[in-house]
């Protein structure tokens, strides 16, 4: 694995672009950034050891002035055939990292102050944001454990969210998506997926699917207004007529054409997952 490494103890801009391979970051209290890169089969079966000179011809690493760039010269002649890259870059706490792919996983461990991920097969993992997280993956899952103001998007592939500590949006079109607290609002939609919320207390819902289920459970203690409709799906709610009346703290709105829709109280243990 060929190295590079730039002294640097303050949050970074990291910008990523590659077509095939893998892109693992960790944001950690560091006084440097460092690059390892090597060069694999597409399959992901084999890698080799290169050195950086050799690497030169597969990838520019560029840092100045608190940014990190690392990129794919165009891809021509025999040398490109069958080989991907794949990254392991360390970076400051709460660096802001963009990250574009064609066929790439990614994974980034620790806390971030933004991130942008894009790619089109590819499994997205991300750790902590603690502001704006936008990830749109063709067909690969996404999962995230928490963040801020998260836009999730997948066209096959699953949605996995722990905790949105602020206003959510997730899309799919063939995949499920499943949240486990959301302290804000929520907008989720599906075509041919499940949509699952374990706790959600305050704001908006406005939930959607074509042909899966809908199941919500709403915190305790919450006043919500409910506005649900299935067109061949049956629709329930274990709600008390109480939690119906008075102030509203949630304005839940969800539709199905032919999924069930199920909306009852969420548990303590659920609440504080």
């Amino acid at each position: 694995m060929a190295t590079w490494e730039f002294p640097c103890s303050e949050p970074i801009d990291l910008r990523v672009g590659i077509a095939a391979g893998s892109v693992a970051v960790t944001a950690e209290p560091t006084d440097v950034v460092t690059v390892g890169a090597e060069l694999g089969r597409a399959s992901g079966s084999a890698r080799e050891s290169a050195d950086a000179d050799r690497l030169a011809d597969y990838v520019t690493v560029d840092y100045a002035d608190g940014r990190l760039e690392i990129s794919e010269p165009e891809r021509r002649g025999l040398r490109w055939r069958d080989k991907s890259l794949h990254l392991v870059i360390s970076v400051p706490d709460g660096s802001r990292c963009s990250i574009a792919t064609a066929s790439a996983d990614v994974t980034c461990q620790g806390e971030y102050g933004a991130t942008e991920i894009t790619t089109a097969s590819g499994r997205v993992d991300v750790h902590h944001v603690r502001g704006l997280a936008e990830i749109t993956t063709m067909s690969g899952r996404v999962q995230v454990d928490e963040a801020a103001e998260p836009t999730l998007q997948t066209a096959s592939g699953r949605i996995q969210l722990r905790r949105a500590t602020g206003d959510l949006t997730a899309r799919t079109a063939s995949g499920n998506i499943s949240v486990g607290l959301a302290e804000a609002s929520v907008t989720a939609r599906t075509a041919s997926g499940e949509v699952r919320i374990n706790s959600v207390a305050r704001g908006r819902a406005d939930l959607n699917s074509v042909s899966g289920d809908i199941e919500v459970k709403v915190a305790e203690g919450t006043g919500v207004y409910l506005d649900l409709a299935s067109v061949t799906g049956r629709v329930s709610s274990d709600l008390d007529p109480s939690d119906q009346d008075g102030q509203e703290d949630l304005q839940l709105r969800s539709r199905t054409v032919s999924g069930a829709i199920r909306i009852t109280r969420a548990a303590r243990a659920e609440m504080a997952s």
